[in-house]
């Protein structure tokens, strides 16, 4: 699929959303953004990329550049339907897999998701992803996937101090150019357990995300080529503090993490070099508008 095309497809997913607005007491859209779509994205720096625990580049310089549209499609008492369309990707100076010896846009990917929010705190996902190479490193795969997350904060906020924050995803690779259809699943956490103020007007959020990749059919194989059900783990401090950027120009954060990964299948431990485990660090800044 060609640039301009994959460009297309998203600008046309975002013009075909038919969302609510919200009002205010004159009649006039709350907020900076008058518009009937929300804007999120930003830009990361990290010291390795691995995609669900596969080693992609632990080289070099790596960013990755994203931006979502948003927009809300119906809302009611009982469920609100949000959606979403986005491009993320991933640049190496390393050039990593360029069929050519010239290219350090290594991924690019494009996402639809449709949220519902349920009563209960639940929040039931459809997700579609295009992962494209255009530097020819791999071929294209199509995913889909459903998640399910649940905010328990009513229930554990008090006795806990925390909200746990716990999801299950299961993703199905529907074509991926050679033939292999794999099933990914994950369950994680991603509690809040720390915040602070610098100032009166600088909170700081410390999260600690917690997830299980695993393989329900060949996502992660063991020495022998059969499937190998627990893939990898990881444990993860993320903190996140607001940038003071006039409001009129969205909302501006500061992130920073740190995330130890631990690789339990042979499949990705021969791609990490052969090594079980590995320490991640990553600073980037964010905006929703």
């Amino acid at each position: 699929m060609s640039h301009r095309l994959k460009f297309l497809i998203l600008t046309l997913a975002a013009a075909l959303a038919c969302p609510s607005m919200s009002f205010g007491a004159d009649g006039e859209p709350e907020g900076p953004n008058k518009g009937r779509i929300t804007f999120a994205g930003g830009l990361d720096w990290t010291s390795a990329y691995f995609f669900r625990g596969y080693n992609q580049e632990d080289g070099g310089l790596i960013v990755q550049p994203y931006l979502e549209l948003n927009t809300t499609l119906a809302k009611t008492d009982k469920m609100s339907v949000n959606g979403t369309v986005g491009i993320w990707n991933s640049v190496h100076s390393a050039q990593t897999g360029s069929d050519d010896g010239n290219s350090a846009w290594y991924e690019s990917d494009i996402y639809g998701r449709v949220d519902f929010g349920l009563q209960g705190g639940w929040t039931l996902s459809g997700i579609y992803t295009l992962y494209t190479y255009p530097n020819g490193a791999f071929n294209s795969i199509q995913e889909i996937g459903v998640k399910a997350g649940w905010d328990d904060a009513p229930l554990t906020e008090k006795k806990l101090g925390f909200a746990l924050k716990p999801y299950a995803a299961i993703f199905f690779e529907i074509d991926d150019g050679n033939g292999s259809d794999d099933v990914y699943l994950e369950l994680g956490i991603s509690p809040t357990v720390y915040s602070f103020n610098l100032n009166a007007s600088t909170p700081v959020s410390l999260t600690v995300p917690l997830l299980l990749g695993m393989s329900l059919d060949d996502f992660y194989v063991d020495s022998g080529g059969d499937n190998e059900l627990f893939g990898y783990g990881s444990i993860g401090v993320a903190a996140q503090m607001p940038l003071p950027i006039p409001s009129d120009y969205g909302s501006w954060s500061l992130k920073a993490s740190i995330t130890y990964l631990q690789l339990f299948a042979d499949s990705v431990e021969i791609v990490n070099n052969g090594e079980s485990n590995q320490f991640i660090g990553t600073v980037g800044v964010s905006f929703t508008y």
